[in-house]
């Protein structure tokens, strides 16, 4: 029997966003007020993939607490995600927009609940008893580059340049072993979904960080993608809980 997880209360497509990662949000101020990272799109660099060990890259990225911006879309279903979000934390807080349609979801995530408006800056807040885990962490890929790195030489496709940044492009399907291997919780959430693995594109830059991902995985026989850009990374930032008006 599938473990009942967010995803579950959605149609097959939302529930891959919330597998694969999905977020968005805002605070009681207000909607993110950072801009997000696009996509962009990728060239091969002339950078001799011998100066990049990107094992190295990943063994010193910093374990320090950061705060960093998100931008997330999905296919078939047209969501777009919008998120500042803090890692390396015990709980990953954050604010988060979710678009889809003529729609727009809120979310504000502290480290005691998670807060969402669906009625913009005059509706009402309301706190939801969905598990922080699964919510908190979608768009969290500490440890998926190791995993993806131990696949081998064939998950390792070189250089490229992104918005002008050099950064390695890492590739490969990753099992429920491997996905056990990045954490409980992300075996668990694909694995519930009716997936046996993902296939992801992961660009890391010198210093470690994700600056791009695609996943790809089939739900009850729809395949689903989900592509992320990061940037803006700085130091941990502060995530109030906005007032709740309705429970």
């Amino acid at each position: 029997m599938r473990r009942p997880t967010l995803a579950a209360t959605a149609a097959v497509t939302v529930i891959a966003l919330a597998v694969l990662t999905g977020c968005d949000g805002g605070s009681d101020g207000g909607s993110v007020d950072r801009s997000a990272p696009s996509a962009g799109s990728a060239t091969q660099t002339a950078l001799d993939p011998a100066d990049f060990d990107p094992a190295a890259a990943v063994a010193r990225a910093s374990k320090e607490p950061y705060a960093v911006s998100i931008r997330a879309t999905t296919e078939p279903l047209i969501l777009t995600v919008t998120a500042r979000q803090n890692f390396n934390t015990e709980v990953p807080t954050g604010r988060q927009e979710r678009k889809v349609g003529g729609t727009t979801r809120e979310v504000v995530i502290t480290a005691d609940g998670q807060y969402h408006r669906i009625d913009g800056p005059g509706g009402p807040w309301r706190k939801t008893p969905i598990p922080m885990p699964s919510i908190a962490k979608e768009f969290d890929l500490t440890g998926y580059a190791p995993a993806l790195l131990s696949l081998g030489p064939a998950a390792r496709k070189g250089m490229e340049t992104r918005d002008g940044v050099p950064v390695f492009h890492l590739s490969g399907h990753l099992d429920l072993e491997h996905l056990a291997k990045v954490s409980a919780l992300a075996r668990d959430d694909v694995e519930s979904s009716g997936a046996t693995g993902i296939d992801l594109d992961q660009w890391i830059d010198v210093q470690g960080r994700t600056r791009y991902a695609e996943k790809r995985m089939v739900v009850d026989g729809a395949p689903i993608v989900l592509t992320m850009a990061f940037g803006d990374y700085g130091p941990p930032e502060t995530v109030d809980a906005p007032t709740v008006t309705t429970v």
